[in-house]
Formats: C-alpha cells, structure tokens, sequence
C-alpha cells in the first residue's frame, strides 16, 4: 500500500534520531490512523538498524516471553529460539535491549505498549528505572506506541506519571488532512472527495475499505457493509474512553443537534456538574471540540459556547449508521443508503464544507496570500445576530473576512451576495468605520453571472471549490 503525507511526523522521528544517547518517543492514536505504518515506512525509507515487537491482549507472563524470543531472533538471526526461552524479568530484557544499543544506535518499538501496561501496570515503573539507570546513557531510540490514547496520556505523559518527562518527544497521530484524499482517489472529482471526506475523514483504514477506480456510491454503500465501520465507533471509544457509555451518550446528544451545555447534559442524562469532566476529555482526544464566536476576546469565559464533533467517522457514524445498527447487520443496506442520499448534501454543507473553508484561509494566511495575517478563523453567531459561516479576524490591523460558504447544486447568486453584506453590518465589531472588511464567498457550483455586480465597490474573494481543492492538497 502506498505511503501518503506525514511530512511534519516524519520530520520530527528523523530530529528524534539524530540527537544524541538515549531517546525515547511516544507515538499515539486511535485504531487504523497508521501509527505502524508509519513507523514501518520510516524504518524502512531510512534504513534504520532495528528492532519492532508488537504487543497484544495476553497475560504479561505471555508478553515478557513474546518479547524475550523477538530478542533473542534478533541477537541471532536465523537461530531455533527454544519455545519456554524467557528472560526472568521485564528488567532483564530491558538491560538487554541496552546492550545492544551500547555502541551503535538502535531503534526499538515496542508497538502497542498500552496492553503491556493493562497486563502488568508496574511496568511503566521498571522502564523508568531502566531507562534512568541505563537506557537514557545508551545509543538506544526507543518508541513506544500505544491506540489506548487515555491510557497514554494518564500513565506516560501525564505529570505525576512514572515516565513523565522521559519522553523528548510526543506524537498523537491524528487523520490524515483532506488534501491528502487526492492520493487515494485521483480519479474523483474534489466533490466527491469531499464527500468521502464527510463520511470517514481521513482515517487510512477506512479510506483502504474503498476502491479508487469504483464509482463513488458503490464505495459508500460498500462502507455500509463493512463490519469495520459498523463496529469501530465502540471499539474506538472503549480504547480511547475509561468510561466510554457517559461519552457515547454525550456524543449522541451532540450528533443529533443538541449543542449546548445544558441542553447536552439533558439529553445525555447527565448532572450538568458532571459533563464538564466527560467533554474535557472528549477534548483531550480530539474528539468534541468547544466553539465561541471568533470575535470573543475571552473566549473561555463566553457562554455563547456550543459543541461539536470533530471525528468525521464519529460524526457519520452517530448521524446516519448509529440507530441503524439491526438494518446494517442484517444486511439491509438499501434503507440505510436512501436515508443518507436524501441528506448528505445537507450533512457536508453544515459541517465538511465550511470546515474546509475555514482551512483553506488558514492556509492562504500561513502562506501569505491573504491582505493580512488571520489571528482567528472561525465563525459567529449569537442569540439576536446573524450566522456567519466564516469569519477571519486581526483586531490590530481592523481586518476582517466574512464568508458565506454554499453547498448546493445552483451557483451563488445576487440575493445571497446582498444578504451577506447586509448581515455584516451587524456582525463587524464598533466602531464600523474603522475596520477593513473583505467578503469571501465560497461555492461548490460556482457563481451567477448577477452575483459579482451585487458586490459592486467592495473588496470580495470568489472561491470555488476546485481552488479550495488544490490549496489543500499542496499542505
């Protein structure tokens, strides 16, 4: 399979590699992100000296002989390792693996190292031990990757964690960025890129479910089969979650609209005293994110917060597949796929495309191609005063982009050109004179020919979705 993206990622395993005596890095993330492939295409592009073992759900008597026989194989290619060869200790094998990092510089993974600690918990201890005896003296990269990311975050890198600050670098893998679909899919259109993006964002396992040179419907209705992303969306959440059925029911309440603090708390059954525990989480993980309108100067404070799912596959999952489940596996695919036809337009105008918007002038300021450099993008609303779908503010320089994205099968028309800038004047902080505003309208089907006139004498960006496209891909 291809290798895609993961420029930044890699950058930071090749600064790791280069530093001097012992390293150690903590990569982490959910299931089917590529942690392995990753480091697989890292070890093997590089041409690293080496050593991967990768840990599963055994007992740690089972494990510690599993990694002693990897050892030992490595030591001696080729050589019948007898069946019962164990090391007495994790400290044994761990002394080993010093050794033979002792003059030249050795990479180990030990891939999976959430269910070594699920089966022995002390363990996090002993490496400490080790690695401050021993391993952080030696030529020795050590990676340790693990899917459980709360585990990882509570037992290494949290403060009071036995291996806290041991690690010189951390990772939390996350999708793959839209941009990257076009290496998947180079024969789509960027609407249906966008599309597939709507539905498992860019999640590599999931993308491999599908066959580039299919139709785009037969891929997602194939999705629809799949026990994979029937099942994942509990799977991911029991590996990520500690008590994963409070999160579920939250996201759930989410899914379906509900994105206020309060209003979540009631749907999700929750004391609204114990939600803010369960969304810090959901935060941590990149799995819920906290939204205030971008002109907010303390934005924590605000109460005009609201929520949303960050995770494509999980806001998918939970809004078209989640009360669907017996139709799925009972094979019945045809309801399920009419449900979603009828609304996916809906679905990706509300949430993906604005979301890629939102990105592409992120992008445009990072590269300087914007007449000023954005310190926020987001969007605005309020109780009394319009929604705008884009807003990109510098209150020092008093600039400002307001955009009206649109996800339909007609062009951006006049009408919707003078709505905005009319809404605008609601929205632009005081005192109004002093601010620059350009007006940023972002299309799917492109622009009427009455569209441009209606903005007649004011400063607009005309954004199609093939621009927004090929910014994207060029991250």
């Amino acid at each position: 399979m291809p290798f895609h993206g993961r420029r930044r990622e890699l950058a930071v395993l090749d600064e790791t590699y280069e530093r001097t005596e012992g390293q150690m890095l903590v990569l982490y993330g959910r299931r089917g992100v590529g942690k392995t492939v990753l480091l697989g295409h890292w070890l093997e592009s590089r041409k690293h000296r080496h050593f991967f073992w990768t840990a599963d759900q055994r007992s740690a008597p089972v494990l510690l002989r599993s990694l002693s026989q990897a050892i030992a194989a490595f030591v001696e290619p080729g050589r019948s390792i007898p069946a019962e060869f164990t090391y007495g200790s994790w400290e044994m094998a761990l002394d080993e693996i010093a050794r033979l990092a002792q003059h030249e510089r050795l990479v180990v993974v030990l891939d999976e190292f959430t269910y070594l600690m699920a089966a022995d918990p002390s363990l996090p201890s002993i490496l400490q031990r080790v690695w401050d005896h021993k391993l952080k003296r030696s030529n020795l990269m050590l990676v340790i990757t693990g899917s459980h990311a709360g585990m990882i975050e509570r037992q290494v890198l949290a403060y009071r964690a036995p291996l806290y600050h041991r690690a010189s670098a951390a990772l939390h893998l996350q999708p793959l960025p839209f941009g990257n679909l076009a290496d998947f899919f180079p024969r789509y259109t960027p609407e249906e890129r966008v599309q597939v993006y709507a539905c498992v964002g860019g999640v590599p396992k999931y993308l491999e479910l599908m066959r580039p040179e299919r139709p785009l419907e037969d891929n997602l209705k194939s999705l629809l089969g799949s026990k994979l992303i029937i099942d994942d969306a509990g799977a991911l959440l029991r590996d990520q979650l500690s008590e994963p059925s409070q999160c579920i029911s939250i996201i759930e309440a989410i899914a379906a609209g509900f994105d206020q603090y309060n209003d979540i708390a009631a749907m999700a059954g929750l004391p609204v005293s114990r939600l803010g525990k369960y969304l810090s989480v959901l935060k941590r993980l990149g799995i819920v994110t906290r939204e205030v309108p971008v002109t907010e100067t303390k934005p924590e404070k605000s109460r005009k917060g609201r929520y949303r799912i960050t995770d494509h596959y999980l806001r998918f999952y939970y809004r078209f597949l989640a009360n669907q489940r017996a139709n799925l596996e009972r094979g019945l695919i045809n309801p399920v796929w009419l449900n979603i036809q009828q609304h996916l337009a809906e679905f990706v105008g509300a949430h993906v495309f604005e979301e890629l918007c939102r990105e592409y002038l992120l992008q445009l300021g990072n590269a300087g191609r914007l007449t000023f450099m954005p310190r926020e993008v987001g969007s605005f609303w309020g109780s009394r005063l319009p929604q705008i779908d884009v807003v990109a503010i510098n209150e020092d320089a008093h600039r400002l982009i307001l955009g009206e994205c649109k996800w339909t099968g007609k062009p951006i028309e006049a009408a919707i050109v003078a709505s905005l800038i009319e809404r605008a004047q609601r929205v632009i902080p005081a005192p109004v004179e002093k601010w620059s505003v350009t007006y940023a309208f972002f299309s799917k089907s492109g622009f009427a020919p009455d569209a441009r006139s209606a903005a007649a004498g004011r400063q607009c960006m005309w954004v199609t979705l093939e621009q927004i496209d090929s910014a994207l891909r060029q991250v």
